[in-house]
């Protein structure tokens, strides 16, 4: 493999419920060897510890034995790959080859001198016989004697797919010669770092990433940043905008449902700010192939992570009426829905409805236009939060990025409309408030969920100027908490 290239790939074939491993090996000489000693003491030491925490029950303290080892053996994979980026490499076709000929393997990444693989096992085989199969396909390469190898979840192995497979996404992205530019107003951007109050030394989550205007500010301040973002066109146009901050600035492909998962992954387990846009981007609504916009003809796709198993079109075209009815009513507060629903399971009985313009000009012949509102947006919000399970991811965020915060650590949430901002104020709301009380209790008892206190006692709203300039900020709102 060439110098400074990283190869990603991912099995079509999702987890099959059964075992499933993660395998890290690399050449003896990609890590240095002092570090390597010193990582065996290390881990024999952490290894005695969870055997007698074991024997005792003592299940705290196994957790935090089991977490220690995991940060060790991410610093000794890290290491190996970094070595890979540096050196020449040796020849992979062989090992590629290998990999992807074994059943169990479901999806890798392989540096010029380290090999990063997710195995299922599907026989009677065990992981040592599928390691000295892979390392047997080069036989005359100095493997080191012993790989990292720990258990993970389906759920662990199909993350990584969803990534890997956003990664090839990306690449092409980034090397299309007519790739568009991804270029984005950035929202209420000095209200909410103010709020972070980032610094030299801080450590932020920027969990929606963008085209990278609030984490440039965050990183102007001295803060290192990472960002999360499920769009591949997004992350490229971030990591062009952001690359003179090197390793101060991160980027994560993922869901910032994930965003524990995809910081503990990486050795990070507390953070000084978590911060998220949650409003759709501005090149998302105007590239007509995103299909997230009635105001010009695209397929009918609305996902932000391209790699979503079902769109827009899949909904509106198998969805029954009723589950019709209820996604527009529950997502977009759309009076109309029953009568839309009909009509859209009507006219898809003529045929397949595949283009934004075609459910636009169904949803107005139900619902004529009336003021300033297209008859279609309610509906179309209502299919874009479905598609993308935008409230159900919110709920992961709040409470994981909350418990990713250190104490005095800051949540910004920025949010677009009226169910979003539901969650989060009724949200920020439990966790700030010290006793609850019920009609039925004597007495108020203490919040068991308190842990933080209100930083802006009202949302805090685009001014004047801000709306004449980006008129799509005006129902913008900014809410923020500080953990106690």
């Amino acid at each position: 493999m060439s110098k400074q290239e990283t190869e990603c790939w991912a099995s079509s074939h999702p987890p099959g419920g059964r075992t499933c491993y993660r395998v890290v090996m690399w050449l003896a000489e990609s890590v240095d060897r002092q570090m390597l000693d010193a990582c065996r003491r290390t881990r024999a030491e952490i290894v005695k510890r969870m055997q007698q925490a074991g024997g005792r029950g003592a299940r705290g303290v196994l957790s935090e034995a089991q977490r220690e080892l995991q940060t060790l053996n991410r610093s000794i994979c890290r290491a190996a790959f970094a070595f890979s980026t540096r050196a020449q490499g040796v020849r992979v076709g062989e090992l590629r080859a290998a990999l992807r000929s074994d059943a169990g393997v479901l999806g890798y990444r392989l540096g010029g001198t380290a090999a990063e693989v997710w195995l299922e096992l599907v026989d009677e085989e065990g992981v040592g016989e599928h390691i000295a199969r892979w390392q047997h396909a080069l036989p005359d390469v100095s493997w080191c004697a012993e790989s990292i190898v720990e258990q993970v979840s389906s759920q662990d192995v199909a993350d990584m797919q969803q990534e890997a497979h956003a990664a090839g996404a990306e690449c092409a992205e980034e090397t299309a010669e007519d790739a568009a530019e991804f270029s984005h107003t950035t929202v209420l951007l000095e209200e909410t770092t103010a709020a972070l109050r980032a610094a030299k030394g801080k450590v932020m989550v920027d969990a929606t990433l963008g085209g990278g205007g609030h984490s440039e500010r965050l990183l102007q301040a001295g803060a290192s940043v990472w960002g999360i973002d499920q769009d591949p066109a997004a992350r490229a146009a971030a990591r062009r905008r952001l690359v003179g901050y090197g390793e101060q600035m991160h980027v994560l492909a993922g869901n910032f449902r994930h965003i524990k998962t995809l910081l503990h992954s990486n050795g990070v387990d507390a953070v000084d700010g978590v911060l998220a846009d949650l409003g759709i981007s501005s090149p998302q609504v105007d590239t007509a192939e995103r299909g997230f916009s009635f105001m010009t003809e695209g397929p009918l796709d609305m996902r932000m992570d391209p790699m979503l198993p079902r769109s827009a079109a899949d909904i509106v075209n198998e969805a029954s009426e009723t589950e019709l009815a209820d996604i527009l009513w529950q997502y977009g507060e759309e009076r109309a829905s029953r009568a839309i629903a009909r009509r859209i399971v009507q006219q898809r009985g003529h045929g397949r409805i595949a283009t934004t313009t075609q459910l636009a000009s169904i949803i107005s012949s139900v619902l004529p236009r009336r003021g300033r509102q297209h008859p279609a947006t309610r509906s179309f919000q209502a299919l874009r939060i479905a598609v993308n399970d935008e409230l159900g991811a919110l709920d992961d965020l709040l409470s994981s990025g909350l418990s990713l915060l250190r104490s005095g650590g800051r949540m910004a949430i920025i949010t677009f409309h009226s169910l979003e901002d539901r969650k989060v104020k009724q949200f920020f709301e439990r966790v700030t408030r010290p006793e609850i009380d019920r009609p039925e209790w004597p007495q108020p008892r203490p919040n068991p969920e308190y842990s933080a206190r209100s930083i802006t006692r009202k949302p805090t709203i685009p001014g004047a100027a801000e709306v004449t300039a980006n008129p799509r900020s005006r129902s913008a709102k900014l809410r923020v908490i500080e953990k106690l």
